[in-house]
């Protein structure tokens, strides 16, 4: 499942252009490891993977380069980004400061939370472990949400960009068999009873539970 497909709690969307089918094509490469950290993307292959012309595919890359999923060589073309240790801590530290002030601000200025995160809970569990980018997306659109009720735009605009690396973590640690639990899918439906009730503390509590498998990652980083 692409980003653009159509998931409990969320607007379908129309139709893809060649540039954004591309895009979806080879992101999920990517994250599937078809296109692996260190590795290069191919216009020729991805022309064939996509089967779309090569002018798409060089926007998507485009894209891809600047959302930081791959880095752009010339002559050589795009080679997938590759993580650290170090980055992967840095990434943690800053998706815990986000989280934690969108958490803070919905709770003191007892902001209603979107009706959709229960969808999306129940959307999270329905869907089998195996199918890992529907899981991703599932769980990138829940966390989205709670950043964006905040009502900070600036926030949310940080987070967004943060979605390259942690949709790459979150496809690693969906692999590796601890992406997708009950624990984490208790965890969701915890965090939305305590915004729910603006109990800060709570939901404070269940934030740094809930990130405190980042750290982990570090460990099972290829290379």
């Amino acid at each position: 499942m692409n980003r653009h497909s159509s998931i409990a709690g969320a607007e379908p969307l129309p139709r893809l252009s060649a540039r954004e089918l591309a895009y979806d094509s080879i992101r999920s490469g990517i994250l599937n490891g078809d296109f692996p950290p260190g590795g290069y993307v191919e216009e020729a292959v991805a022309c064939e993977l996509t089967g779309v012309s090569r002018s798409p595919v060089r926007e998507a890359l485009n894209r891809l380069a600047a959302e930081g999923y791959v880095d752009l060589h010339r002559r050589r073309g795009a080679m997938v980004r590759a993580m650290s240790p170090a980055e992967l801590r840095d990434l943690h530290e800053v998706r815990l400061m986000v989280e934690t002030q969108a958490v803070i601000k919905i709770c003191r200025e007892r902001r209603e939370i979107p009706d959709r995160l229960t969808a999306l809970c129940d959307a999270h569990e329905a869907t089998p472990a195996t199918d890992h980018l529907s899981c991703l997306e599932n769980n990138r659109q829940f966390h989205q949400a709670i950043v964006e009720a905040a009502g900070n735009t600036v926030l949310a605009t940080v987070y967004e960009g943060l979605q390259a690396p942690l949709s790459r973590l979150a496809m690693l640690s969906l692999r590796k068999g601890f992406g997708k639990t009950e624990a984490i899918e208790h965890e969701h439906r915890a965090l939305v009873a305590a915004l729910s009730e603006h109990d800060e503390a709570r939901a404070l509590e269940i934030v740094h539970a809930h990130l405190s498998l980042m750290p982990q990652l570090a460990r099972v980083l290829p290379g």
